[in-house]
């Protein structure tokens, strides 16, 4: 009897060193396989082809496979059942890249696409968070031909970017310019207010940590680092945070710098056709 009870003793201990070495290693690591590797994405980019049809893609990384999505064009919240716009997914590899286009869908500009990317590893498959993307004039392409105005050769990095904007006159002036054309449309919509939405991972915690994600992406950004004194208060979102900035010209101007990103939207036109708008919860202080 006292040879089992210490047997039960040193059994015990062994489990219980055990469970600490999981703890000190993270419990999750524990659990970590090979499974789980191959499903990064990197940047998804979309064009809108003209008169119909849609094109997307994205770099392929590492194990990945396979590469799908399931998109839905202007889709009303709360609403249990709907249809997909496109359901596709490929495994072929063109340049490093994984193509996925649907030639009958029509989307236009204004539209709201919300779509979740699917990722094949060759052994588990990983429906990613959803995702949204207003559908805006320059995501817009002839079908079948070059939509390259002539004389540009490569476009602008986004430090490249930031640099003619706040450096260079004339590139001030084209982005006020397109801010101006932004604010005609907007003022023909009769909406147009100073929130945006970042979407992002993590929307949990106190307000004061929300706005310091943003700032954060802010400074990650060397196009919106001279922007991050307008964010003036934040609130959880659904799938991201509503951030409102100091000014409509402001808001604006965000917008245009980050839409090569899509991380950064217009509130206004998401709680169009949203499920909540929570702008109302905001300090006007």
């Amino acid at each position: 009897m006292k040879q089992y009870s210490a047997a039960c003793g040193v059994s015990t201990m062994l489990l219980c060193l055990a469970l600490v070495g999981v703890a000190e290693g993270g419990f999750l690591d524990w659990f970590r396989s090979n499974k789980n590797k191959g499903h990064d994405v990197c940047r998804v980019e979309f064009e809108v082809l003209d008169p119909q049809g849609l094109r997307l893609w994205t770099a392929q990384k590492p194990q990945m496979k396979g590469f799908g999505v399931e998109l839905f064009i202007n889709p009303v919240h709360g609403r249990k059942q709907q249809q997909c716009n496109v359901c596709r997914n490929t495994t072929e590899i063109t340049h490093g890249k994984f193509f996925v286009q649907d030639d009958s869908v029509i989307v236009k500009s204004g539209d709201i696409l919300e779509y979740v990317i699917i990722t094949d590893n060759g052994k588990t498959v990983q429906r990613h968070k959803p995702r949204k993307l207003i559908v805006d004039d320059f995501l817009i392409k002839p079908k079948g031909r070059c939509a390259c105005p002539p004389g540009v050769v490569t476009p602008a990095t986004p430090t490249e970017t930031a640099k003619q904007v706040f450096e260079e006159p004339t590139a001030e002036i084209a982005l006020l310019e397109r801010i101006l054309e932004r604010v005609s449309k907007k003022c023909a919509e009769g909406t147009m207010s100073n929130y945006l939405f970042l979407q992002t991972d993590r929307v949990d915690g106190p307000a004061d940590d929300l706005k310091k994600i943003v700032l954060d992406y802010f400074q990650k950004k060397d196009a919106l680092k001279p922007l991050g004194s307008t964010i003036l208060s934040a609130e959880d979102g659904s799938d991201g945070i509503v951030f409102r900035v100091t000014s409509i010209i402001d808001k604006l101007k965000i917008l245009e710098l980050a839409r090569q990103d899509n991380d950064i939207l217009d509130y206004d036109k998401l709680t169009a056709i949203g499920d909540m708008d929570i702008r109302a919860s905001f300090d006007e202080a």
